[in-house]
């Protein structure tokens, strides 16, 4: 997928702006939520939803984003493993297709993760940062919307 130009700067284009922001953002309203995730598949992004409200501990969180995102079978469920398994989903190794215009993953219910579990939060949210930064360096696009 070839970088954003000049004229997304102007077309109020979802994905430039969360790439512009971090490739990060939250979208707490259900409308907003829902238009956002409608307008991503038909541009051709691979939607991949996450409950992060039900994750009472980090095994949960772990085996929610092996699952969705086909990691290996020898997956080591701590934040290294998942940093790593980031990158390669970053490079487009597994979890989507790289002929696709992009991954977006939805976190919902965060908030509640947030509170329950403050500091792996913000360790996962920092991950896809940076991994959302990494894949820009491919072309790639990786984008998260916390919800």
């Amino acid at each position: 997928m070839p970088a954003f130009s000049t004229d997304d700067i102007l077309g109020n284009r979802l994905d430039f702006e969360i790439a512009r922001d971090g490739f990060v953002r939250s979208l707490r309203d259900d409308a907003a939520l829902r238009n956002a995730e409608t307008w991503l598949r038909r541009e051709g992004y691979r939607v991949i939803g996450l409950d992060a409200g039900v994750w009472q501990e980090d095994k949960q969180m772990h085996i929610a984003f092996a699952t969705a995102l086909q990691f290996p079978s020898n997956f080591g469920k701590n934040l290294d493993a998942l940093n790593d398994c980031m990158s390669d989903v970053a490079e487009a190794d597994y979890g989507w297709d790289a002929t696709e215009t992009g991954l977006v993953l939805i976190l919902s219910g965060f908030e509640r993760f947030t509170q329950r579990l403050p500091r792996l939060a913000d360790d996962v949210q920092h991950i896809l940062e940076r991994q959302g930064r990494y894949a820009s360096l491919f072309g790639n696009r990786l984008l998260t919307i916390l919800s």
